[in-house]
């Protein structure tokens, strides 16, 4: 069941996000890293982009898939969908198929090539770094965003702004050495 103030954020055509995983597995840290689900939140949250996170295995739960995927899509809105699943990857190729939203496919175990040999009729980005996922998601509803797309133009500022920093430093170093 769709949450209910999820919804209202959907239908508001602002920009959401539901991370489906195919495994709790997935929300695991990993030796001193984050789980790879909350690298994905946190770059969602770094865009102030709602978002809810599920479990369902396309392998092992694919009516059920199906079945989440149809209340997403009865709720109407602009929402993307993150998969994260390793392996073989079945979860991809069934989202993309049946959801009216984009898929990208962030997968646990990068590279994972199972994401980009999905069927036809199956499409979906795919995005290796899950730190990564965020910005994507804030430039596909930048259009209708402004909140969106302030925080891309503010990102893209600071890092020109570092870039240009440390620009001034790495000369200054290597002129003192003449």
């Amino acid at each position: 069941m769709v949450d209910a103030k999820f919804k209202k954020v959907m239908q508001s055509n602002k920009g959401c996000a539901v991370i489906m995983a195919g495994s709790d597995s997935d929300d695991k840290p990993r030796e001193d890293k984050p789980s790879h689900i909350e690298q994905i939140a946190k770059s969602l949250e770094s865009f102030e982009i709602p978002y809810e996170v599920r479990i369902c295995s396309a392998h092992k739960q694919s009516k059920k898939l199906r079945i989440i995927t149809k209340e997403y899509n009865a709720v109407g809105g602009s929402v993307t969908y993150i998969a994260v699943a390793g392996g073989t990857d079945g979860l991809s190729g069934i989202l993309s198929y049946h959801a009216l939203g984009p898929v990208i496919s962030c997968p646990p175990d990068a590279p994972n090539e199972s994401c980009l040999r999905n069927p036809p009729g199956s499409s979906n980005a795919y995005i290796v770094i899950p730190t990564n996922v965020g910005k994507f998601v804030a430039q596909i509803y930048a259009g209708v965003n402004p909140r969106f797309k302030e925080l891309l133009e503010i990102e893209k500022t600071n890092k020109l702004r570092s870039l240009e920093y440390a620009d001034e430093i790495i000369q200054a170093k290597y002129r003192e050495r003449k």
